[in-house]
């Protein structure tokens, strides 16, 4: 139990700071803001990498196969 614990807040941690990337680029906490940002390109392509990631995380803090 301790380790499943453990994995689940590691993965957490990632996603958290994955998160806190796409704030630091739009400059804003607010949800509006970073949708408007997102009006002259998506935040998709220049942060692809940072999008795999979070996929990648997203799944195995579910535990699930790709």
């Amino acid at each position: 139990a301790l380790r499943s614990a453990a994995q689940m807040v590691s993965y957490e941690v990632s996603i958290g700071l994955i998160l806190i990337t796409v704030l630091i680029c739009v400059g804003s906490c607010n949800f509006s803001e970073i949708v408007m940002a997102q009006k002259q390109i998506w935040f998709g392509i220049p942060l692809f990498p940072v999008l795999v990631m979070f996929f990648l995380s997203c799944l195995a803090e579910t535990n699930r196969a790709p």
